[in-house]
């Protein structure tokens, strides 16, 4: 077993190893800072404080506390990547780690040389890219619906439909399959496999996007709970963590998925109601 481990772990891995946890506790203490002073973009170069953003994004903040906003796209980017990497890179540390033993076995058999930096940047880049998407989506519904938005009880109904359309997902055979390639990293890097920098860069993309499809539900929740919100991070974190790398990871994701949907049904009840009153 040692021998194994060994072999396994070598100084490449343990670099690429060290470089996702530093990349991981960055963003998490830059997410902790942003949450503390309340606006994730208000620091300019030097490190001081720009007190016109950070009005800017007060102002936003009180608005959001009664009707949903949409970040200008320069604050919103940045913070999705940064929280992402937060979060997910950590989930991925298994198919990385996969995706360098057969990068090794491949490179010794003569197949060229394949980077594991390139396949971390493709994974990071497709989750950006689905940031953009979400942005784009977000103002739509915004322009759509955004002004009929005129009480707390229409954004309560807002919330609930997110978190059915959630919890909805997790229970589909959609979820599933997506999972399952998460789940068993050397199938998926034996049956994705393209030699080469290009190739693992888009071996990365590809297992972004096979992340996303796992769990871009989750992640939508996080808009009405508080993108930079410590505790839902961290709780959703764990979960999709859990999800994608242990034995219960299915169980998991339908446990979630049901208290999705009693969370949404008890909060379009309580909307009905309130709107009644």
């Amino acid at each position: 077993m040692d021998q194994k481990r060994k072999k396994y772990f070598d100084k490449e891995q343990a670099v690429v190893f060290i470089i996702i946890v530093i990349l991981t506790m960055a963003s998490w203490i830059y997410t902790a800072r942003a949450s503390v002073s309340g606006s994730g973009m208000s620091m300019d170069m030097t490190g001081a404080v720009d007190p016109e953003m950070d009005a800017q994004m007060a102002g936003r903040l009180t608005e959001a506390a009664w009707k949903p906003v949409m970040l200008p796209f320069s604050m919103f980017v940045p913070m999705w990547v940064v929280m992402c990497i937060g979060m997910m890179l950590p989930t991925a540390v298994p198919m990385i780690f996969a995706f360098d033993i057969i990068s090794k076995r491949r490179r010794k058999q003569g197949f060229g040389n394949s980077s594991s930096y390139l396949f971390i940047g493709g994974y990071i880049l497709l989750w950006a890219l689905f940031g953009i998407i979400c942005w784009l989506a977000g103002e739509g519904i915004m322009l759509l619906i955004g002004n009929r938005f005129t009480s707390w009880i229409h954004t309560l109904w807002g919330v609930a439909a997110v978190f059915l359309i959630a919890g909805i997902y997790q229970l589909s055979p959609f979820k599933d399959a997506c999972m399952r390639g998460c789940q068993h990293p050397l199938s998926f890097i034996m049956h994705n496999w393209k030699a080469g920098a290009g190739g693992a860069l888009l071996m990365g993309m590809k297992h972004g996007m096979e992340c996303i499809g796992c769990c871009w539900a989750l992640m939508i929740v996080l808009f009405p709970l508080g993108m930079m919100n410590l505790f839902w991070m961290g709780l959703f974190t764990l979960i999709m963590f859990f999800e994608k790398n242990s034995r219960f990871g299915t169980l998991l994701s339908k446990i979630v998925g049901w208290l999705l949907l009693i969370a949404g049904i008890m909060l379009m009840i309580l909307g009905g109601v309130m709107a009644l009153i």
